[in-house]
């Protein structure tokens, strides 16, 4: 694997892989909330690093992001987005309460990020960006699945000023950059551009809150590392990189 380091952030160090994603973004938020030291790792998935030795004993399911702690006794390493946040809250003591009842609430909201909001995106952008022709039913499928998920999303912070409860948690952070992904790629909420806040209008108000964060916007900056780099990989990939990349062709299983 081919991990290009970038300038370090503070103190401790974590290694943070990732390619541009909105999972590799909630971790850089996460990062820059609770202030913690850390450095980009890019990994080219066009060339199949994410497949590599390296790369697997770190990150069982070959998936990005993944981050790997040094500010320990041995390094650990901790995959999956979701579980990298919990990890970020109790290494910090922040963005996750310790009551039970409170904690209980953002968690749950977290899962609805990371069981729902994240794969139904995902899925949708594949069938309107990579998929081939012919794919109306799958494209009509998860457009209805994401515009139900932003309506539970709606009411929910019609309800309450956070997705966990009355604080702002890991549960925000998780679903913000899917939010700022779809609004700015899914054309049914990116023209017009009022579309988001005409809808779902509490969704609206709490992704313009977090937008002003200066860590969210720090975050999002580190982000924008590993998009310049998916942007070389991205030109450079042959037909055969993207079918071992969307798992067809030869490499269907």
């Amino acid at each position: 694997m081919r991990a290009s380091a970038g300038p370090p952030h503070g103190s401790a160090m974590i290694d943070i892989y990732g390619m541009s994603s909105p999972n590799v973004v909630k971790v850089t938020i996460m990062l820059e909330e609770c202030a913690l030291g850390y450095r980009a790792q890019h990994v080219n998935v066009f060339a199949g690093e994410q497949h590599t030795p390296q790369f697997l004993a770190i990150s069982p399911n070959n998936k990005v992001p993944v981050i790997v702690d040094h500010d320990r006794e041995a390094p650990l390493a901790v995959a999956e987005s979701g579980a990298i946040l919990i990890y970020l809250a109790e290494k910090s003591g922040r963005l996750l309460p310790s009551q039970p009842v409170q904690r209980s609430a953002v968690l749950q909201w977290l899962m609805v990020q990371v069981a729902s909001v994240g794969p139904m995106f995902g899925q949708l952008v594949h069938f309107t960006r990579y998929a081939p022709a012919g794919n109306d039913y799958s494209t009509q499928r998860y457009s209805g699945e994401v515009r139900r998920i932003l309506g539970v999303l709606d009411r929910r912070l019609g309800a309450s000023p956070w997705l966990g409860g009355d604080d702002f948690s890991i549960a925000d952070i998780a679903t913000w950059p899917w939010i700022r992904t779809a609004a700015s790629i899914f054309p049914w909420l990116a023209d017009p551009p009022d579309a988001l806040r005409r809808q779902w209008p509490a969704l609206a108000r709490w992704f313009d809150i977090l937008a002003q964060r200066p860590a969210v916007q720090r975050g999002v900056a580190s982000g924008e590392q590993f998009l310049q780099r998916d942007r070389s990989a991205f030109s450079s990939a042959d037909p055969e990189a993207f079918d071992r990349f969307f798992n067809r062709g030869k490499y269907a299983r």
